[in-house]
């Protein structure tokens, strides 16, 4: 037996009410269900044939809550039949009288509004002089004018394009890997012993568009040719300290044949 079957409350059926006890209870005691047109006896029926027919199938415990959330709506149609005192009473008569007079007033508002919904209107029933009559497409008109609205949106109609061109910004021209490569590797060719990082970098003159993203594009296309190049056993990369000058020095045959026979 799953969870949700063993604490399940029962569900009632009245003339008015339909639903487990424990919301028919809740909405009792915030006023959004009159308890007074229900019938407790019907409902206590059915609520005893719950409990004969959950015997072996609802544990006591809850059998217990639902004897209590019964109680609590049997109290409530006892007040609402036996007020406690004089003066209970005569609040809930005045709350009765109250709440009888909005209904009073909330019918006469809906009359009204039905008589003006039934009287002429301008421009539907009624046309001023000079005024054209707009009459209502038939529903099968509306159909076709719909798919052929569609269909000239997905096909696109004859010599016109089926779709917009999508806006496209023409790429910048920023520093790229494959040239960072050939520029390292000449500059390397000419100085053998190395040199740092930054040198490595291409002349960016000031006054550029966009002169601090192609600075920082020139940097990282550097670095990402020089791990290429240190990968092929191109070159070395020395850092001798943390956050320090990244130096980039040619691999020749010799240092490659010593470490080789390291």
């Amino acid at each position: 037996m799953t969870a949700s079957v063993r604490d399940a409350m029962p569900v009632l059926s009245v003339a008015g009410f339909a639903g487990p006890l424990d919301f028919l209870l809740e909405m009792v005691r915030r006023h959004r269900v009159d308890l007074g047109p229900l019938s407790i006896v019907a409902l206590t029926d059915q609520l005893v044939a719950a409990l004969e027919a959950g015997a072996h199938r609802v544990p006591l415990e809850r059998r217990s809550a639902w004897l209590v959330a019964a109680s609590d709506l049997v109290l409530l149609k006892a007040r609402l039949l036996c007020p406690e005192s004089p003066a209970v009473a005569e609040a809930a008569a005045a709350e009765a009288t109250r709440r009888l007079g909005q209904l009073a007033e909330l019918a006469r508002m809906r009359a009204a509004a039905d008589w003006l919904a039934a009287r002429p209107q301008l421009g539907l029933r009624v046309f001023a002089r000079g005024q054209a009559e707009r009459r209502a497409r038939p529903q099968a008109e509306l159909y076709v004018a719909f798919l052929e609205a569609t269909l000239a949106m997905l096909e696109g109609r004859e010599g016109q394009p089926a779709q917009a061109p999508a806006y496209q910004p023409a790429p910048l021209d920023l520093w790229r890997v494959p040239e960072a490569i050939e520029h390292i590797t000449r500059l390397l060719n000419q100085q053998p012993k190395g040199l740092p990082l930054e040198d490595c970098l291409p002349p960016i003159p000031s006054g550029m568009a966009r002169q601090q993203l192609r600075q920082r594009a020139a940097l990282a296309s550097t670095l990402v040719a020089s791990l290429e190049l240190a990968r092929d056993a191109t070159l070395d990369m020395d850092q001798e300290a943390a956050f320090g000058t990244i130096t980039l020095r040619a691999r020749t045959a010799h240092r490659i044949g010593q470490e080789n026979a390291a």
